[in-house]
């Protein structure tokens, strides 16, 4: 299966204040998929119900000439859960908002200090890769260790103690 590509030139993109969405196949985010549970790797060469990303990326212009992405995510994923070692859903739903920006890469990180948290720093690229960018966002939203609310829940009031054997003979010495 051939990887889905789109590329845009997102200065240019933003300015027409043009819109794209879709849906990526997870055999389009390689890096993503080793984060997930075996069985969706397993499943990346067919189309698998469970597991979904659809993306929705829009430009737009300010009053003062900025340039603006913003870019919503909805992804259905499948992750281990780290406390019982099963598969278990995962739904994210995340949005980013990005001004593009003529400053040089070397820059883009002390640029981004004085920036507010809510917009990113974009450099501009005749050859924006946004399928990387999406897959960057989600591996950044993923959990650490993901663990179910409730389903395992059982597992974790085992503290993993036994009791010790020797309390038996306390009772001995007592009587």
């Amino acid at each position: 299966m051939t990887k889905q590509t789109i590329i845009i030139d997102n200065l240019a993109f933003a300015k027409r204040n043009e819109r794209i969405s879709g849906e990526l196949n997870l055999s389009d985010c390689g890096r993503l998929s080793t984060l997930l549970a075996a069985d969706s790797n397993k499943a990346l060469s067919s189309y698998m119900p469970s597991a979904s990303i659809a993306f929705n990326l829009s430009g737009k212009s300010g009053s003062h000439g900025q340039a603006f992405l913003s870019l919503s995510l909805q992804a259905n994923l499948s992750c281990l859960c780290q406390r019982c070692l099963n598969e278990m859903p995962l739904k994210l739903d995340l949005s980013f908002d990005y001004q593009i920006s003529d400053i040089a890469e070397e820059d883009l990180m002390l640029a981004e200090l004085d920036e507010p948290d809510d917009i990113d720093l974009q450099s501009i690229s005749q050859h924006m890769d946004v399928v990387a960018l999406i897959e960057d966002e989600l591996i950044m939203a993923m959990p650490i260790a993901p663990i179910h609310d409730q389903a395992c829940a059982s597992l974790s009031n085992q503290s993993g103690e036994k009791p010790n054997p020797f309390a038996v003979l306390k009772t001995l010495i007592k009587s």
